[in-house]
This record gives C-alpha cells, sequence and structure tokens, in this order.
C-alpha cells in the first residue's frame, strides 16, 4: 500500500503545494482505505458526508497505485470538474519529487487521464460531411447553427459540442451531425480513422486515470453481458462516486426497450440514407410511410390513462398484437428491398442490422407473460413518443457477477450512502456480499467517515407539527404560507425541494407576486443557467423538483434555508416501485421498511446535503412533513440526519435568522 500519509498529513506532499491546506483526519482514513482496497483487491463502501475531500481521498491512492482506474460519476458537473480542475492540478504536482522532513519520494512516471462522453456528444464527421453536401434542414435559425458548427468543426480537436457555448441545447440541428448510438456504423465507417469516437477511445486505451459517467460505465456491462462488444478499455479497477445513483442506472441499461420515437428515428436515418443513393427505388421511401403508418397504429393503443403505467396482458389486446405484427412485418419488408437492390453500402447494410433489433425487442412485448418474475414491462409517454420497458426487478445478481466477483477493486462512495446507519440497504440492491469493518476474511470493507462540520452551531432544523399531512387537500395551500413565512425571516436566499412537480408548480403560483425576491423556477432555464442566477441573486429563491435534490453545489449566503414539502417517498403507483413492492411482499419481506422507507432515508439525506457545504456556511432546514415526528417509522428518518438543533418552534427560527443577520 502506498504511503498516503505523506501526502494528506500536516506538513506533507499536499500541504507543501496547496497555500490553504487544511489536513483532515476523515480524508486520509478514507484515503489509506482506497489503498487498501486498490492492492488487496477488495471492494469498499464508503460514505464520506461533505467537506471530507472525498474526491481527492480516491484520486490520489488511484494514480499511486499503478493501475489502470475507471472512475464512473453519477453527474456530469462532478465529470468535469474532475477532468477540468482536480486531474490536471494534480498532474502538473505529482510527477515531480517531494522533500517530506529530511527526505525525498519519487512516485515515478507522470500519469495520464482522459474522459469518455456518450456517442451523441461527440460530432459525426460522416454525417456531417453529408450535410455539407446535401443540407436537409431549412429555415434561418437552422442555418445559423450550421454556421456555428462549421466554424467549430475547423478548429475542434474533441469533436465534443460542449466547447459551443452558442449552440441551444435543443437545437434540432445537434441531431442532424452528431453520432447516434444505433445509427454509428462503427469501424465500417468511411470516416473511422479520423472519427471522435475513435480518438477518444484511442486515448482512453493509453490513459491510467479514465473519468466516464454511470450512464457510459452501465452502457458498457450490458454490451458485455449480451456478447455485443464493449465501449471502455480494459480497467484494473473502478471508482464510482455519486453511488446512490447505481441501482436506477443499472435498472435502465440491464433492461430493454422499444418506442416510436426509436422506429421514427430509424426512418429518419433510412431516408436519409436513401437519398445519397441514386438507384434507390421509390418503393422504399413507400414502404419507410407504411412502418410509420404501423407504428403510429401500435404506440397510439398506449397513449390511454396516465404518464406512466404498469403494462398487464390486457393491455395487448389482438388488436393491439395485429397492430406490432404489422409492424414487425413492415420492417422486414423493408429490409428485403434493401437487399434487393444489392448494394455494398455499410450504411444500408447497417440499417438492416438495425431493423433485426427493432424486431427482437418489439417481440417481446408482443410475447409479454404476466408470470415472468424476472421483468416488469411498463409504459412511459414523453411529449410526442410512447416508450414500452421491461425492466428487471432486481439488479443484484447480475451486477454481482458482472462486476463485485470479477475480483477487480471497486470503490463505491457518495456522500449519502448509508441508511439506518449501516450499507445493508445498498448492498442488498447491488448485490455487494457482507462486510467487515476491519477488511479481514472478505472481499468487502465498508466506513462511514463522520462530517466536518459543526452543524450544532452551523443550523437548525425545523419540523412544524401545526400543518396538515401530505394527503390533505389544504396541504400545498398550507404550506404555501409556511414557506412565506419563512422566507420573509430569511430574506430570500432559499432553496425549495418538491419531490412532485405538481407540488412545485402550485406553491410557485401561490408565492408569485408575493415576495420582493427573484423566484426560479425548474424548467424555466436550464438547469444550470439556473444555479448560476441563483447564485449571483443572493436573494433569490430557487424552486426544484427531481434532478435538483442531487449535484446542487452552492456555498455562502445565496442558500441559507432549504426547505423541503415532504418526505420523498417514491410514488407507490410508478411501475418498478409496485412492482418491486408486490415482489417483496411475495417473498415475505415487508416492503415499506426493507425498501421504500431506506430509499426514501437516501433521497431525504441529499435534498437537506444541498445546505452545509462550507464551514462557513449558516442555514435553516425546514422539513414540512409532520409525519417526521408523529410516525413511528419518522425515527428512521430522524437517526440518520445531521446532528444539528431541532424545533417546532417559528419563534425559534425567526431568533436565528434574527442572530444571522447581527453577526
Amino acid at each position: 500500500m502506498r504511503d498516503c500519509q505523506s501526502f494528506f498529513k500536516p506538513g506533507g506532499i499536499l500541504s507543501s503545494i496547496l497555500k490553504n491546506y487544511e489536513y483532515r483526519d476523515a480524508q486520509l482514513k478514507m484515503a489509506e482505505a482506497v489503498a487498501d482496497a486498490l492492492d488487496r483487491r477488495k471492494t469498499l463502501l464508503v460514505e464520506a458526508a461533505t467537506g471530507t475531500g472525498k474526491t481527492w481521498a480516491y484520486l490520489i491512492p488511484a494514480i499511486l497505485s499503478g493501475k489502470k482506474v475507471i472512475i464512473s460519476t453519477g453527474t456530469k458537473t462532478l465529470q468535469d470538474q474532475l477532468y477540468f480542475n482536480d486531474l490536471p492540478f494534480l498532474s502538473e504536482f505529482l510527477p515531480f519529487r517531494f522533500k517530506v522532513g529530511s527526505g525525498a519520494i519519487d512516485y515515478g512516471a507522470p500519469f495520464t487521464f482522459s474522459m469518455m462522453k456518450g456517442k451523441s456528444n461527440y460530432l459525426c464527421l460522416h454525417r456531417f460531411e453529408q450535410s455539407l453536401q446535401q443540407p436537409s434542414f431549412e429555415g434561418f435559425e437552422a442555418e445559423s447553427h450550421f454556421d456555428i458548427v462549421q466554424q467549430w468543426s475547423t478548429r475542434t480537436r474533441t469533436g465534443d459540442r460542449a466547447e459551443i457555448s452558442e449552440l441551444p441545447d435543443n437545437t434540432p440541428l445537434w441531431q442532424e451531425v452528431s453520432v447516434k448510438g444505433e445509427a454509428c456504423l462503427g469501424a465500417p465507417c468511411p470516416s473511422y480513422d479520423r472519427c471522435y469516437i475513435t480518438r477518444m477511445r484511442q486515448a482512453a486505451a493509453a490513459s491510467d486515470i479514465v473519468i466516464v459517467n454511470h450512464h457510459l460505465f452501465f452502457a458498457d456491462l450490458a454490451l458485455k453481458e449480451a456478447s455485443y462488444g464493449e465501449i471502455l478499455p480494459h480497467y484494473d479497477a473502478v471508482v464510482f462516486d455519486e453511488a446512490h445513483l447505481l441501482e436506477e442506472v443499472a435498472t435502465q441499461y440491464f433492461g430493454i426497450s422499444i418506442s416510436s420515437y426509436r422506429i421514427d428515428d430509424f426512418v429518419y436515418d433510412a431516408e436519409r440514407e436513401f437519398r445519397y443513393i441514386q438507384t434507390v427505388e421509390a418503393g422504399c421511401f413507400e414502404q419507410c410511410k407504411r412502418i410509420l403508418s404501423a407504428s403510429n397504429r401500435f404506440f397510439h393503443s398506449f397513449r390511454k390513462g396516465e404518464e406512466r403505467y404498469r403494462l398487464k396482458e390486457s393491455d395487448f389486446s389482438q388488436d393491439v398484437l395485429a397492430a406490432g405484427s404489422a409492424l414487425s412485418e413492415s420492417l422486414q419488408r423493408l429490409k428485403e428491398k434493401i437487399g434487393a437492390l444489392r448494394l455494398k453500402s455499410e450504411s444500408i447494410s447497417h440499417l438492416c442490422e438495425r431493423i433485426e433489433g427493432l424486431t427482437s425487442d418489439l417481440q417481446l412485448f408482443l410475447t409479454i407473460d404476466q408470470e415472468e418474475q424476472e421483468y416488469v414491462y411498463w409504459t412511459e409517454k414523453r411529449k410526442q413518443a410512447v416508450f414500452l420497458y421491461a425492466s428487471p426487478l432486481d439488479v443484484s445478481a447480475r451486477l454481482r457477477e458482472r462486476l463485485f466477483e470479477r475480483k477487480v477493486p471497486v470503490i463505491l462512495t457518495s456522500a449519502t450512502l448509508a441508511s439506518q446507519k449501516g450499507f445493508d440497504f445498498v448492498r442488498r440492491r447491488l448485490g455487494i456480499d457482507a462486510a467487515d469493518s476491519l477488511g479481514n476474511g472478505t472481499a468487502t470493507r465498508e466506513m462511514i467517515l463522520s462530517t466536518p462540520f459543526d452543524y450544532e452551531k452551523q443550523a437548525l432544523l425545523y419540523l412544524p407539527t401545526h400543518l396538515p399531512t401530505p394527503s390533505d387537500r389544504n396541504f400545498t395551500s398550507a404550506i404555501s404560507e409556511e414557506i412565506l413565512r419563512i422566507l420573509e425571516e430569511s430574506k430570500g436566499r432559499a432553496f425549495l425541494l418538491f419531490t412532485s412537480w405538481r407540488n412545485m408548480e402550485e406553491v410557485y403560483r401561490n408565492l408569485l407576486g408575493r415576495l420582493p425576491y427573484l423566484l426560479l423556477k425548474q424548467g424555466d432555464q436550464p438547469k444550470q443557467a439556473l444555479i448560476e442566477i441563483f447564485k449571483r441573486d443572493v436573494s433569490s429563491v430557487l424552486l426544484g423538483t427531481t434532478s435538483f435534490w442531487q449535484g446542487v453545489d452552492v456555498p455562502g449566503e445565496s442558500l441559507s434555508c432549504v426547505i423541503i414539502d415532504k418526505l420523498p417517498f417514491a410514488s407507490p403507483t410508478d411501475p418498478l416501485v409496485a412492482a418491486r413492492v408486490d415482489s417483496l411482499t411475495q417473498k415475505g419481506e415487508d416492503p415499506f421498511l426493507s425498501f421504500q422507507v431506506p430509499s426514501a432515508v437516501l433521497a431525504l439525506r441529499q435534498g437537506i446535503g444541498r445546505l452545509i457545504r462550507t464551514r462557513d456556511d449558516r442555514g435553516l432546514i425546514a422539513i414540512l412533513d409532520r409525519r417526521m415526528t408523529k410516525k413511528e417509522y419518522g425515527k428512521h428518518f430522524l437517526s440518520t440526519l445531521p446532528p444539528s438543533r431541532r424545533t417546532a418552534s417559528f419563534d425559534e427560527v425567526r431568533s436565528f435568522f434574527s442572530g444571522l443577520r447581527l453577526k
């Protein structure tokens, strides 16, 4: 094991290169545990509270291990921080000799690092050059965006669209010129050697540290499971930061889906290819229209009812099955027409392969079996598209076999990984064997590192008991008035987190025009733009749901108050949640205490974690759900919260903010 103390201890390497370096005992403990796991090929679970310095606690041991290490993050924000900030800084200093005391340490050659993103982030040279020859878009805005991309294409070295700040996120043009998953030709592509994806993979293959995100990691794992190849290079170890997101992402990639969007996308690409081939007969275009017509008939059957619902055999009537069969047959007819053309084109051959994939996935839903215990079948409407999913109920067996039993060291870390003061829940959900806290006699070790912040002094937890329960029809109007009272004392400077879009919208309407502060709401602008405005306008108030519960880092006065509407239990009507509850019930388990409560505990802790980000931060945490103190299961939540002062008195809230203003 490498000597982490020489880096992290007072007077060590980091204190010599960082002007304001602050020794943290928890950071050193984590670094030593990571180094040990890498050396001894163990699985390590570490809950490291905000302020621990966990990023360097795993980066430095990973760099010094001499292994090829994949670092996987849950958010793009953290991925960029690692690649553009932390690793460049460390690469500047780690290759050199450092004087520690009277001796010197030499850790050898410089390390290399790279970043991998999903294909859609990159310019496709093949599609871009086709667009240059025959532009297939119209309108001033599209032409303007194309000019931006064309100018950028002459100077980019990576092809990563993140470099084009002036290109809007939602421009349809990028769909025309970017690398598309199923449409990518791979090695047979005429632009393969120059391709940005090829360069990205070559750089990753030659790097010691490779930064990816969870979506790319599990896309790679799913491809390997199906023996379809791989995305990531061979690696010796993997570190998952923001590891609380792993089950959700793994479920997505170990499932199967078919959608009207996917069919539309295929037809669009097919017609695009046909336009570049002079000998293609009109019958191919006509068959594309028949595919779209059959797709509309089939997917229209699932537009009824809720936005998301669980599929039953009764949803697949004879008419629906007939429409699905007609869609499958129309796809096969196009394949036959393409084959009759006898064209030796990689693009055309690839279209045939895509047809095989589409018909295979479609067939799964045409032969749905409700007795099947491994998958839950469900549907979702998104704007104009309909998606059908077959999602695994439990990913633990797959992850155990494909990841945790491979004898590759795996480090999982997050600020919220433990539930009810232990890792039993996350281990059970991810298929990780039982742990030994000392690291003896097992391949798993676990560690909970306490917060370096003084929550007793820095935060007040407000748990009002006078509000109606969330099931009461007056709940949103009541909490709107309570939020108004709190914001008047906090002078704005607040982050409002909601468990549903409906609650957020209702409270926003109730607050609008009643406060002298800027109100910002998720969905009105891109997430990062809203956060930047929130940081700049110190008195502003930001309302968010879903993704805003995590990954928001706003230290300082701008965020002096976090208000949460209610305990973040997943909706019992959600298809996956409902199916998992049913499965646990059939096994004789209590799904509420073994699944729903632990999941909600982790989500609540993520939301609360938005408040205190540095030792100088001060603020109020308000949870407007009386079940926290009135229900027996509230104890499970209270036992995992930061050790701050608690109150149900609004007078104490008023005094708390008065004290902050005096300081």
